[in-house]
């Protein structure tokens, strides 16, 4: 197979075989967001992701939070629009962006360390697949925090909820304290219908 490949292209990511059977790509690198509020949304970015910054001009600015050189990228454009999914609702484009934390603590941990700073979700809930908070940028734009219930890609299929199920809402701090009182991780992931508002098909919504 190396043979195939230029001797200057060698020590790139190797072509990843899709489910499809196409050549998928090896990895989604970057989102790049338009703001008319570059500074806030900056050091919001920064804030909220842990990020830093690799490279800025008075047009862009490059923020990572890993070995990528940029995972967000700002366009500074002072005469952009008001848009996001909540500002703008019934228009077509991104919806949200997700960013997935490696376990439950390291979630609970971060919207701790947020709320110290006033920054706070919009709207919590628990998807059967993921445990989610979303937040909202300065500019409006969704942002998800989420963990995953399971481990892996199989075993959401095999037990994890139905496609398109909104999920059960749920109160962070309470989701925190149970968390720190020891309550297993496995048993704060799942579903729990008697702590929020129930939003899948077929159960009548509690208040």
């Amino acid at each position: 197979m190396s043979e195939d490949i230029p001797i200057a292209d060698r020590h790139r990511a190797q072509p990843n075989q899709g489910r499809a059977g196409a050549i998928s790509p090896a990895k989604l690198a970057h989102v790049v967001l338009r703001t008319a509020k570059f500074e806030e949304a900056r050091q919001w970015y920064i804030t909220v992701l842990g990020a830093e910054v690799i490279a800025e001009s008075p047009l862009l600015v490059f923020l990572t939070y890993d070995d990528e050189h940029h995972r967000i990228a700002l366009l500074n454009d002072p005469n952009a629009a008001p848009g996001g999914a909540l500002t703008q609702p019934r228009t077509t484009g991104l919806e949200h962006v997700s960013f997935t934390y490696a376990g439950l603590g390291d979630l609970l941990l971060t919207y701790e360390r947020l709320a110290k700073s006033g920054i706070e979700p919009h709207w919590c809930v628990n998807h059967g697949a993921t445990t989610s908070m979303y937040f909202l940028d300065p500019d409006g734009n969704q942002v998800e925090l989420q963990v995953d219930a399971f481990d892996s890609l199989e075993e959401t299929l095999r037990d994890g909820p139905p496609i398109g199920e909104i999920g059960v809402e749920f109160d962070p701090e309470d989701l925190l304290a149970r968390y720190r009182a020891g309550v297993p991780a496995r048993e704060l992931l799942k579903q729990d219908p008697t702590r929020g508002r129930d939003h899948r098909p077929g159960r009548r919504a509690t208040p």
